[in-house]
């Protein structure tokens, strides 16, 4: 064997148990998009000491069909259930707890040079939530707990961003029409940095 081929293989070794060493790492896990698992420790997501249980879109997705037919601002008609569905009890226990989740935030109103006070948040980066398809399980209404709002940049409604915060859960009607099943009244955001390689 060559010395290049030596130097080559040890540092093709060392690079495989730094990779390893870092996938096991705890703050590798502190916020993962696949959550909470049965049978596992919740995972935590600890701010201004306040620790805020880790969910994922996964987590609340069950495929909901909303309670009365809902007509959408496109003419497409969501059909009720033919049988009210029952929220499950794993999502039902989440309702006015501490959470933190990834998604992509998308403002009720033109955000441009302004803050963010309500919001759709969504596991998808859409435009338009209905036109996509998405069920109701797949996003929810998010408002600030600051009055002033979050000061999110443009560019960054295109990342994925975690909104940590107290969740609601449960059919919401306003003025007679159905507007939803889940709600967050947000105590702060972080947005994604991008790693290179997926690692640094």
């Amino acid at each position: 064997m060559t010395e290049f081929n030596k130097k080559y293989g040890l540092l093709r070794w060392v690079f495989l148990c730094a990779c390893i060493l870092l996938a096991a790492h705890p703050a590798m896990t502190q916020i993962s998009p696949s959550g909470p698992r049965i049978g596992a420790a919740p995972l935590k997501f600890v701010r201004k000491n306040i620790n805020y249980q880790v969910v994922s879109f996964d987590d609340l997705y069950f495929n909901y069909k909303p309670p009365v037919d809902v007509e959408h601002p496109d003419g497409n008609i969501t059909r009720a259930a033919k049988v009210p569905m029952a929220i499950p009890q794993q999502i039902q226990a989440l309702n006015g707890q501490k959470v933190a989740i990834k998604g992509f935030v998308i403002p009720l109103a033109d955000s441009e040079g302004k803050t963010v006070k309500e919001f759709l948040f969504a596991d998808q980066l859409v435009s338009c939530l209905f036109c996509a398809m998405l069920g109701y399980d797949q996003w929810m209404v998010g408002t600030t707990v600051d009055p002033k709002g979050f000061n999110i940049k443009a560019e960054e409604f295109d990342d994925l961003i975690t909104i940590y915060g107290t969740f609601d859960v449960g059919p919401k009607f306003e003025d007679g029409e159905f507007v939803g099943i889940y709600r967050i009244k947000a105590d702060g955001y972080e947005v994604d940095k991008k790693k290179f390689l997926g690692i640094f």
